[in-house]
C-alpha cells in the first residue's frame, strides 16, 4: 500500500513540474529574446552615432579642389554600417551627404546633397551661423531596423516599421 502511494506521488510530482516548466518556459524566453533585442538596439545606436560622424568628418577634409565627392562619404557611411551591423544594406539604410565638394547654394550658401539608398525623409538642410565664411557639411543616415530575432512567436516586442535616423554636421572653411 505504502509502495503504491508513493507512485502515485511521484506521477503527481512529475505532472505537476511539467505544467510548471510549460506555463515558465514561454515567459523566461520572452524575457531572453527581448534582452538580446534590446541590447541589440543599443549597439545600432552606437553605431548609428558614429557612421555619419565619421562620413562628415571624412567630408570636411581637403577644400573646394580636394575634398571627397559624396559618393566616396556615402560609401564610407555604408561601409561602416554594413560591416558593424548585421541586416545593414543599401536596401533598407539611406545616407544623405550634404557636402561643399558637391556645390553651395549661391543664394543661401547651404552646401548642396545627393541621397542614397531608398528614399527615406531627411528634415531639411540647415545653414551655417556664419555663412558665407563657413560652409556647414552634413551627413545623415536612417536605418529600418532588421531585429535580430524577429516575430511574435515569444512574444517579442518590436513596432514593425522601427526606424533610427542621426544626422552629424561639421564646418567647413571651403
Amino acid at each position: 500500500m505504502c509502495g503504491q502511494i508513493r507512485k502515485e506521488r511521484s506521477r503527481r510530482d512529475e505532472a505537476q513540474s511539467l505544467v510548471e516548466t510549460a506555463i515558465a518556459m514561454p515567459l523566461l524566453l520572452s524575457i531572453a529574446f527581448n534582452t538580446i533585442n534590446f541590447g541589440y538596439f543599443w549597439f545600432l545606436l552606437l553605431t548609428m552615432s558614429a557612421a555619419p560622424r565619421v562620413g562628415a568628418e571624412y567630408s570636411t577634409q581637403g577644400g573646394v579642389n580636394v575634398s571627397p565627392g559624396t559618393t566616396s562619404v556615402s560609401n564610407l557611411v555604408y561601409d561602416n554600417m554594413t560591416n558593424a551591423i548585421r541586416g545593414a544594406t543599401t536596401s533598407n539604410t539611406a545616407v544623405r551627404v550634404c557636402s561643399s565638394s558637391k556645390g553651395i547654394d549661391s543664394t543661401s550658401n547651404a552646401a548642396l546633397c545627393d541621397s542614397f539608398g531608398p528614399a527615406f525623409s531627411f528634415s531639411a538642410v540647415e545653414l551655417d551661423p556664419e555663412t558665407p565664411s563657413f560652409v556647414l557639411n552634413r551627413v545623415d543616415v536612417e536605418y529600418a531596423v532588421v531585429p535580430i530575432i524577429p516575430g511574435k512567436a515569444f512574444n517579442v516586442i518590436l513596432p514593425s516599421d522601427l526606424k533610427f535616423r542621426r544626422s552629424t554636421r561639421m564646418r567647413s572653411l571651403y
